[in-house]
C-alpha cells in the first residue's frame, strides 16, 4: 500500500477557480457522489469574503445547490453540489483505484489530497488519470508505509521517552532539561535515555526522509 500526498489543480474548476480569486481554504469533511460538505475560512478575516464566495458558487454553471447550514464571522460550514461535463479530481482518483482520505484542502487554486493506493501499478494509474485530466499534478509525498502516528513505528518505551524530553523542553533551544533529568523520571541510566532518544529519531527519519524519496517512483 503507498500513501502519497498530492497537490492538483486545473483551469475552469470552480473551486480551483474561487479560492484564487478569493481569499479562502475550504475544508472538505464528507463527498457523496457531486454533493460536498465542508467548511470555508476567510482567511482575510472578513465575512464579506464569505459572502462573495457563496454569490459566485451559486452563479457558476458548475453549481446546482450551495446551502450555509452555519455561521461565523470567518467561517461558513456549506453543502455544495456540482454539476460537471468530466469526472471530478475526487471521482478520478476513485475511478482509478485508489482513494483519498478526507478531509480535502482547497487554498490558492489546488486542491491537496492524501490518497491510499493499494499497489504501485494503481498508483501508476492514479497518477495518468490525473495528470490527463487535470493541468498541475504535483507530488507532495509518497511513502510505502502510510501509518498515522508515531505509535505505530516506534516501541512502547521509545514513545514514552520522546514524548517526555519533548513535554519537558529537551527540543527547545536552549535546551531546558538534560537526559539525566529524562533517564531519573523514567527510572533509566542517561545511557539508556539516550539510546531510547536516538533510535526513536532515527526511525522518524528513516520514515518521514527516506522513505518519502521512494527512488523516484520506481517503487523499490
Amino acid at each position: 500500500m503507498l500513501r502519497s500526498k498530492i497537490a492538483i489543480s486545473t483551469k475552469h474548476y470552480y473551486s480551483c477557480e474561487l479560492s484564487k480569486k478569493l481569499p479562502i481554504r475550504t475544508t472538505v469533511l464528507a463527498v457523496n457522489g457531486p454533493e460536498g460538505l465542508g467548511f470555508t475560512e476567510a482567511l482575510d478575516k472578513k465575512q464579506e469574503t464569505l459572502d462573495e464566495y457563496v454569490k459566485l458558487l451559486k452563479n457558476s454553471d458548475q453549481i446546482i445547490d450551495v446551502t450555509v447550514t452555519h455561521k461565523t464571522a470567518t467561517m461558513y460550514w456549506n453543502k455544495v453540489k456540482h454539476k460537471l461535463d468530466y469526472p471530478s479530481i475526487h471521482d478520478s482518483i476513485l475511478e482509478s483505484g485508489s482513494m483519498t482520505i478526507l478531509p480535502i484542502i482547497i487554498e490558492n487554486g489546488i486542491q491537496y489530497h492524501n490518497i491510499l493506493s493499494p499497489s504501485a501499478e494503481s498508483f501508476r494509474t492514479l497518477l495518468l488519470y490525473l495528470q490527463e485530466r487535470f493541468t498541475d499534478v504535483n507530488i507532495r509525498a509518497l511513502s510505502s508505509k502510510p501509518i498515522e502516528t508515531l505509535q505505530d513505528f516506534l516501541t512502547d518505551k521509545q514513545y514514552e521517552t520522546l514524548m517526555l524530553a519533548h513535554r519537558k523542553g529537551y527540543y527547545e533551544i536552549p535546551r531546558k532539561c538534560s537526559l539525566e533529568e529524562i533517564g531519573e523520571e523514567l527510572g533509566v541510566k542517561r545511557v539508556a535515555c539516550q539510546e531510547r532518544i536516538r533510535r526513536a529519531e532515527q526511525r522518524i527519519i528513516d520514515y518521514y526522509v527516506k522513505d518519502s524519496l521512494f527512488s523516484d517512483y520506481g517503487f523499490q
